[in-house]
Formats: structure tokens, sequence, C-alpha cells
């Protein structure tokens, strides 16, 4: 029964076009639905004739209004991972320690990360030396538990918020980048509180001051009271005092500021320290930020100015001339006029890696967008396996496709050469631009959707 259900249900959530389970479903006028390609691909194959449903042949004139169906694409996507499930839980998995490979497992080793019959796993249950190794029921994806940053560690917990699995490693950095930016805001908050207390013990001697300055005009101006020489005197004297206070409160306060300074990089050491510890590619020859102000307001980015991640909620952005309003983009905050320079970025979802100027466009969503403009060169992955790269509006379609997801983008700025790799077992060319560089050029990037997630890092400058 349960086979029959999967089945009825496998056909009303297929498209009429691709005859594929729903991928990113968007609903006609009529009620029906179709993937958002396979409704870009009719687009692009009709011409003179009015768009009509696949499904019912409903005719909706030359003006075609749209909207994403969420709930299909929840239920489609869930019955996708429901369906791999049940194929990885079908899988016959043999014990690894067998010569002959026929024996079926009964446990895997999540730390020795091989699967075992009951003979072999007999040593796990009753020697000390295994100790704390944690056997579960045979596993035959268990190269997909590893994690894509720590490939020696194995997939354990769950993070609520990016809704992934993690190894401890990162489950590690996770809480000791919440403790970093606790203890930030912890300090930026007591620092200016103090801040506060004293700028209002300033207003208050700067407010005597005048009261003294005041009565010091009136001495000046009745020759009567110029006997009272003694008293000038000591209204001088307070007026010094009064100036002296002032700059001993703008030393202190370039101390505060040097001091949240400290505490900041501090911050900064924390959260790259655990990183460092366990990838050589953190031991960077250089270190290059994001420019949080050119930052759209859809982009959320780390405390280390280091990653960028793509929200559903539009974030309260200060507003700004280098900001991208409407592209989901962000600039580095270092340019270069001349050189070589080799940046390496980590990036998943739907994603746009680029060579731009300062000079680009911020306020428009089609000709700010990396690669829509004669100002930047981008390479763009569109989430399905798919690669570009643009230039000045102009498209090329790669065949290439990432087993990877860290891309290096090299700028020779006197050659003039923008040259996109694939970093993986060994160096992969997509894809190189030669242009004239006449402005000072930065690291730029695009993400695009929500789900899945897209994000992107700077992992290594050189």
């Amino acid at each position: 029964m349960g086979d029959e259900t999967d089945t009825s249900l496998e056909e009303l959530l297929k498209c009429p076009v691709c005859q594929d389970i729903f991928s990113d479903p968007r609903q006609l006028p009529c009620g029906h639905s179709v993937c958002m390609s396979c409704l870009e691909r009719m687009l692009d194959h009709t011409s003179e004739v009015p768009f009509r449903c696949p499904d019912c042949r409903g005719n909706f004139g030359s003006l075609l209004r749209i909207q994403k169906s969420y709930a299909l694409s929840s239920i489609a996507e869930e019955f996708k991972l429901i369906r791999k499930r049940k194929a990885q839980q079908n899988k016959t998995v043999y014990c690894d320690l067998c010569p002959e490979k026929k024996t079926l497992a009964k446990k895997t080793c999540l730390k020795c990360e091989v699967s075992m019959c009951s003979e072999h796993a007999k040593n796990h249950h009753e020697l000390p030396v295994f100790t704390g190794h944690v056997l579960v029921s045979p596993l035959s994806d268990l190269l997909e538990r590893k994690c894509p940053q720590h490939e020696d560690k194995v997939l354990k917990y769950y993070c609520s918020t990016s809704r992934r699995y993690m190894c401890n490693i990162c489950a590690f950095e996770k809480k000791q980048l919440n403790q970093a930016t606790e203890a930030s805001t912890v300090l930026r908050r007591q620092l200016t509180e103090y801040m506060d207390q004293r700028f209002k013990s300033l207003e208050e001697q700067m407010k005597e001051s005048n009261e003294l300055v005041k009565i010091l005009k009136k001495e000046k101006a009745n020759p009567a009271n110029r006997p009272l020489n003694s008293v000038t005197v000591v209204l001088l004297l307070l007026w010094f005092i009064v100036l002296y206070y002032a700059y001993n409160y703008s030393v202190e306060n370039q101390a505060l500021t040097e001091t949240l300074e400290m505490q900041q990089n501090r911050v900064a050491e924390l959260l790259v320290g655990p990183v460092t510890s366990h990838h050589p590619d953190s031991e960077n020859s250089g270190v290059l930020r994001l420019d949080l102000d050119s930052a759209s307001p859809f982009l959320g980015v780390s405390s280390d100015l280091r990653t960028a991640e793509r929200v559903k909620t539009k974030l309260n952005y200060p507003d700004g001339a280098k900001r991208f309003d409407e592209a989901p983009q962000i600039l580095s905050a270092h340019c270069f006029s001349s050189g070589t320079h080799i940046w390496e970025v980590e990036a998943e979802g739907y994603w746009d890696i680029a060579v731009s100027y300062q000079s680009i466009q911020r306020k428009s969503k089609h000709n700010s967008a990396f690669g829509n403009n004669a100002e930047s060169w981008s390479l763009t992955h569109n989430g399905k396996g798919n690669l570009f790269v643009y230039h000045n509006g102009e498209k090329t379609v790669l065949s290439a496709t990432l087993k990877s997801q860290r891309i290096a983008v090299s700028v020779n700025i006197e050659d003039g050469n923008i040259i996109f790799t694939a970093v993986e077992s060994t160096i992969k060319h997509l894809h190189e631009f030669k242009t004239n560089l006449t402005e000072p050029v930065c690291l730029g990037l695009g993400l695009y959707r929500v789900d899945p997630p897209s994000r992107a890092s700077i992992v290594k400058v050189t």
C-alpha cells in the first residue's frame, strides 16, 4: 500500500513538461504548475504565438503572470529527500574486513569509518581500546557523510539555523563564533555606556566653564570691578582646569577606541584560529576582507568579514552610495591597481564570483549585476551544476562541471588576464578573459537564492 501511495504522489508531483519531480515550480493563472527551467525554455521557443498551458492548453494572452508555488516546492523537495533515503536504506552493505566482500555488515563504526559483520564487530564491543567508537546500523552512504570542509571528519550534528549536518570541528567553530560575537557585543555595550557617562560629565563641565566665561566678560566690561584681579585669576585657573579635563577626555576616548579595535581583532582571531589549526589554506600571504558598506541588504556578512550568505528577510543596513541596493552582491574592501593576485573562494548554491571595477553601478538591479556591464567579469553557477561566464551583457556557456566548491580567480593587471579555475585534486581551467584593465579591480561575490542556501567565503589570498 505504501508503494502505491508513493507512486500516486509521484504522479501528482510530476511536471507536465519534463515529466520529472517539480524543481522550483511556478503556478500559472489557470492553477497548473511547471518547473521554472521548463517555463523559461518554453518562453524561449515561443515567438508570436500566445503562450499556452502545457496541461490544459489555456491561453493567457501576451502578458503572463506567474508566482512561485512555495507549498508545492516544499512537498516536492521533501518527497525527493524521502525517496533518496529509502534508496540508501535499500542498498546492501557488506563487511569491509572480510576478504570475499560477500558477508553482510551488521554495524558501521563512525570513527573507524568501516562496516563490519558480527564477527569483526566483536572487538569493538569487547576491547577497551575501542571505547568511544560509535557503532550504528550499516551505512551505505558513509562517504557522503564526510564533512566537505574537514574531510577526515564525519557529519554528526544537525544545525537548525543552517538546516544541515556538520562535523564536531564545524560545531566547535560555530560555538566559538557565537561566544565571540556575544563577547564583542557585551564589550561594545559597556564601552558605549562608559563613554556616554564621560560625555555627560564633560557637558556639565563645559556648562560651568561657559558660566565662568560670562562672569569674566562682565568683569572686563565693568572697570569698577578691576580691583578684583584675584577673582579674575581664579576664573582663568578654573577655565584652564576645564580645558585640562577636556583634553584628558579626548585622550581617554582615543584609548577606549583603540581598546575596542583590539578586542574586535581578538574576536577575528578567535574566529579564524580553529580553522588555521585544521586548514593549511588559511595560512594566507595576505588577508582580504569584504566591504560591509557595499553589501546588499539581502546579504548577511560574518563578523570576520570573509563570508557572505543570501538571506530571505531584508536587513536594516544604512543607506550609502557604495551599497548595492537591488543586486544581492558585495565587493572586497581592498582593490588593486597593479601586480598579480589570486583569490580562492569556496561557494555553494546559486552564485557569482567576479572581478569588478569600483566604479560599477550600485543602484540598478539589471545594470549592477556582475557581468551585465563593461565594469565586471563574472563566473556564474546556477545551483544545478551549470556554469556560465558574463561580460558586458554577453553570456558564454561552459561545458565544464565542478567536483569541488572552491574556485580560484587569478588577475594579472599589467597583462589584462582574468582566469577562473576550479581547485580540485588537480587545477581545472574554466575560462580566461583577455582585456585592458584601466581601473583598480576588486573581488565581487553575488548570491542569488535562499533555497538551496547560497553562501561564499574567501579562504585564501596570494
